[in-house]
Order: C-alpha cells, then structure tokens, then sequence
C-alpha cells in the first residue's frame, strides 16, 4: 500500500465526519434571521440598518421610490417625527388623508414574520382603517421568537396597565391578493426598518 492511498482513505473519512448525520438535531437560525426569512417570504421589505445615517438614508430612500412626501405620512409618535425630522404636520395630519402609516412596534414574532402592536402603536384606529402602505421602525432587541414569547415580554413591560388593541401587522404577498379568500383580509405593504443597537 502507498503513501498516497493511507493519504486519500484519511481524506475520504474527514469528509464522511463532516456530513450531517440524520440522527444529529439541525442547526437553527438565530431569531433575527428567522424573522427576516419568514417577514420577507410573506412580502414584506425588510430593511437592516447598522447606523443612525444609515437609518435616515433608508427610511428617505423609502419615501423617494414611493414618490411619498411629509404630506402623505401620518405619525401619531412624536418621538419617531423628532428622531427622523419630519414636520409636526404628520402628528396632525388626519389618517384618512394619508398614503402612508409611520410607526413602532411593540415586538417582532420570529416565527410568523408578523409585527406585534397595541394601542401604543395604533391609539384606537383599527388594522382596516390604517393606509395600505405602513413603514414600520424597530430596533433588533425586539425580536421575539413567538406570539407567547412576545406577550409575556409585553405583559412584564407594562405591569401596571397592559396595553389593549393588541393584533400582528400582516405583510402583504401580492400574489394572494388576487384570491376572493383573501378579500378584507387586514395585509399590508409593509416596509420594516430594523436598527442595530
């Protein structure tokens, strides 16, 4: 026996090793990456930012490809109008005369790809009478990896006086549109801008 053939047998058994046996459980993708396959698989557009230039660039970039101006938003979070510089305008504006709907979530639930909100988000508006278009800011420490998950965090957060109104913000896949099943059903064009911290 050669060199080269003890050489070749050794190679061929490290390659074995590295196959994944059945037997041996899968490698799991963290949450934030759970999220963002089943957010955009559903059709929503997700948008991860590193930084604070970052952010402003995207969230412009949005209103510029939408053809969206401070007119078309409606934002009822003073902190969101102060963090990205929009006139107080959007704060008054009414929801009905609006393109586009601008806010926060409370959690991110990892397994649907769906955005869990609450009357923090949406005062007392219902999901149908919110626009069709919503962009919607997060940061990463959000994520959740189910609805249960998401609610407890939610029910800790606000011991006193739990939030009501509290639904998941569905994307939009354009393709069921089309579907008669899918008439009323409460989707939207959702742009999600994610921030790292």
């Amino acid at each position: 026996m050669s060199f080269w053939n003890i050489f070749s047998r050794k190679k061929k058994k490290t390659e074995k090793s590295k196959e994944k046996s059945p037997f041996l459980p899968q490698i799991k993708d963290p949450i934030e990456i759970l999220f963002a396959k089943n957010f955009t698989k559903k059709g929503g557009r997700f948008i991860f930012c590193e930084t604070a230039s970052e952010l402003n660039n995207n969230f412009n970039n949005i209103l510029d490809e939408n053809k969206w101006t401070e007119k078309n938003i409606f934002c009822n979070n003073e902190n969101l109008i102060l963090k990205f510089g929009l006139s107080f305008n959007s704060f008054n504006l009414e929801l009905n005369q609006s393109n586009v709907f601008f806010t926060t979530c409370e959690y991110l639930i990892a397994n649907k790809g769906n955005i869990l909100v609450s009357n923090n988000q949406l005062k007392n508006f219902k999901l149908n009478e919110l626009p069709i278009n919503l962009i919607v800011f997060s940061s990463i420490n959000q994520v959740e990896s189910d609805v249960s998950a998401g609610m407890t965090k939610l029910k800790n957060k606000y011991k006193n006086k739990v939030p009501s109104n509290i639904t998941t913000l569905k994307p939009k896949k354009l393709i069921e549109e089309n579907d008669f099943l899918s008439y009323g059903n409460s989707a939207k064009n959702i742009y999600l801008l994610l921030q790292d911290e």
